[in-house]
């Protein structure tokens, strides 16, 4: 029985569940449809409503509110000034799930879980470009790092390669002496 569970566990730690829930809200507000199991939608649901309500009261502490739950503060201007507003008629019920039969791998119940008011796909798009365009520059900047220690790397194994060869060069002239040893 269930009796006082307030909490979906998930099979999860606390700190887990938390990292999953955040992951979660974080995708469908970025993607506004995410695909997942129906326990994790329907936990899902509960912190992203939740969070929509704080977006439409779009002050400062809404704000801080949200950031708590999504720690990225480009998302959370997306969420304030774009999701935010097209739910301010509702009071309530921002999502719905569409329930997809189970997964062919373990049976589980799979789910689309998505916001009932939803942009177009080019405006998608571009708000994924935005907060992913941080993860692609600090790529960049580790490829460039990466280079200057391959040059680096490159000219010095070349000095070490005339070393073997004269290591190689002087192994030999001991070997050929052995071999006429043996010989006689």
């Amino acid at each position: 029985m269930r009796h006082g569970d307030r909490v979906k566990k998930l099979g999860r730690t606390r700190e887990h569940r938390r990292a999953l829930l955040r992951n979660l809200c974080r995708s469908l507000f970025i993607f506004e449809k995410i695909k997942t199991t129906l326990p994790k939608a329907k936990a899902t649901r509960q912190l992203a409503e939740r969070l929509i309500e704080f977006a439409k009261r779009n002050d400062l502490a809404a704000k801080r509110q949200i950031y708590r739950y999504v720690p990225d503060h480009k998302l959370v201007k997306i969420i304030c000034d774009e999701i935010g507003p097209k739910f301010a008629n509702r009071s309530g019920g921002y999502t719905r799930i569409y329930r997809m039969g189970p997964r062919l791998g373990d049976g589980a119940e799979i789910a689309i879980l998505e916001l009932v008011e939803q942009s177009d796909a080019s405006v998608i798009t571009q708000r994924r470009k935005l907060i992913e365009r941080r993860k692609l520059v600090e790529v960049k900047k580790e490829k460039k790092t990466k280079e200057k220690k391959s040059k680096e790397k490159k000219a010095k194994p070349k000095k070490e390669e005339k070393t073997k060869e004269e290591k190689t060069t002087k192994k030999k002239t001991p070997k050929t002496k052995n071999t006429q040893k043996k010989s006689k």
